[in-house]
């Protein structure tokens, strides 16, 4: 696992999310650390339909992010020719200071059309998705995120497309509502400062009502970012950023809620779009306070995980009447909490033996309170053994929850009304499993190395009940 950031950075131009994301759990104790890309295993997510989060997962620099591509169109020069005639012409944002990007005129011409297929080996009810573009190098896609529209879904995504790094914003028929382009620009004067900067974007977090959009400057001498939040009918126009200026291993969003997880080891800023507030939690906010690796937005509240300084874990909840982050769940010792999603109406939880040295927690149990923001509302209930996980990967949305047994290489599903369960894996030619992107009481949304699968949760079989 790559532990010099910048030094990376330079040397390969590697996406800068995942290298960060890789510093960030190396110096954080009592957890897993999240598993390479270049392995199996990726970032936790959540997305949800009611009132829960959708999960972006973070910046392309999840996905292999091909050569810089110098550009040097300022904010206010025309529409770019495209080199291929089949591409769109582009306009340039004032998003972020030295970072070139722009917006397309016409979507449709600057994204492929989002195409599924059946699965090989047929397995019923598993698609995936036709990359039938030149992708560059694995993984071809970055973790899409998800929500449902009326009989199918929006989604955001990135990729490598025509030799650049492309986001979009995907209608449920799969034509693009929206596209972005992002270039790095090269050294003013190269002899003198030969550092080179990298424009690195965060795949579009699709909601109900909005869309937040994003890039990061990976730069030695001048970091930066911006953050912006649109509705879907003014994307093309979407300029003005956030007061948000953080660098960031990962975002999880609601309509009206952005939790960033970073930009140091352990610590998380939410940003509270009704109150244009935002606060910084975490180990370096000083204190004693305990580390964060990520909180993921639900309804009011965000959720996450807490590593205290015995490395023990714990559930905790922030909360928008407050702004204030607190805990909510602790196991008994020595059991810690292994994972908390909620689809913004029950909790559900893994409590689990603590992690060993291969990554991996212990034996685990599946608990589910109806939702609550404190510990006196709480009503627990075990419901029955759970699966053994390391680095969660997870969801949960409209009454499931779904999560990843690295050990089995196996994805579990639970019906939280009843805790019913049903497992599946992926086929080999689409395994490599990075993220669990979306779950829903319709369909299951999985990230491979190989780009996006979809298992229709009807086409599981009976499953089994709770003991």
């Amino acid at each position: 696992m790559q532990h010099d950031l910048l030094a990376s950075l330079a040397a390969r131009a590697v996406p800068f999310f995942f290298s960060l994301s890789a510093l960030s759990a190396s110096c954080s104790r009592g957890a897993p650390e999240p598993p390479s890309v270049g392995g199996t295993g990726g970032h936790p997510a959540t997305a949800d339909a009611t009132q829960g989060s959708t999960h972006a997962s973070g910046t392309a620099s999840e996905a292999a992010a091909g050569a810089s591509v110098p550009g040097d169109a300022g904010p206010d020069a025309p529409p770019d020719a495209p080199d291929d005639p089949g591409d769109s012409t582009w306009r340039a944002t004032r998003w972020l200071e030295r970072c070139q990007i722009d917006v397309a005129d016409e979507p449709s011409k600057a994204l492929p059309l989002l195409r599924w297929e059946q699965c090989p080996g047929s397995a019923p009810g598993c698609t995936s998705l036709v990359v039938d573009w030149d992708a560059g190098k694995y993984p071809w896609t970055a973790s899409p995120t998800v929500v449902r529209w009326g009989d199918g879904y929006r989604v955001g995504l990135y990729f490598e497309h025509r030799g650049e790094r492309r986001t979009g914003v995907y209608d449920a028929d799969g034509t693009p509502l929206a596209a972005w382009r992002f270039k790095d620009l090269e050294p003013t004067v190269p002899e003198a400062d030969p550092t080179q900067e990298y424009c690195v974007p965060t795949v579009p977090s699709v909601g109900h009502e909005r869309v937040w959009l994003g890039a990061q400057r990976v730069s030695v001498e001048a970091p930066g970012s911006a953050y912006l939040v649109s509705g879907y009918d003014a994307l093309a126009t979407a300029s003005q950023p956030i007061p948000v200026d953080a660098l960031s291993q990962g975002l999880h969003t609601t309509d009206d809620t952005l939790a960033l997880s970073g930009p140091g080891p352990g610590t998380v800023n939410i940003y509270d779009r009704i109150s244009n507030q935002a606060k910084r939690f975490g180990r370096q906010s000083g204190n004693g306070a305990p580390s964060f690796r990520q909180m993921v937005p639900v309804g009011d509240h965000a959720l996450g995980l807490a590593t205290l300084e015995d490395a023990t874990s714990e559930g905790w909840i922030w909360s928008r009447q407050t702004h204030t982050i607190e805990p909510l769940l602790r196991a008994e010792s020595p059991r810690v909490i292994a994972d908390i999603k909620s689809d913004g109406q029950t909790l559900v939880w893994l409590e689990a033996e603590p992690y060993s040295d291969d990554g991996l927690y212990g034996a685990s149990s599946l608990w589910t309170s109806p939702f609550a923001a404190t510990k006196a509302d709480l009503a627990p209930k075990e419901r029955r053994p759970g699966p053994i996980i390391g680095y969660p990967i997870s969801a949960a949305g409209e009454g499931f929850y779904a999560v990843y047994a690295i050990g089995e290489k196996v994805i579990h599903v639970y019906r939280l009304s009843d805790a019913h369960h049903w497992s599946f894996t992926t086929p080999p030619e689409l395994f490599d499993i990075q993220d669990i992107a979306h779950v829903d009481s319709r369909e299951v949304w999985v990230w491979v190395r190989g780009g996006i699968v979809r298992q229709a949760l009807s086409e599981l079989g009976a499953g089994d009940p709770a003991p």
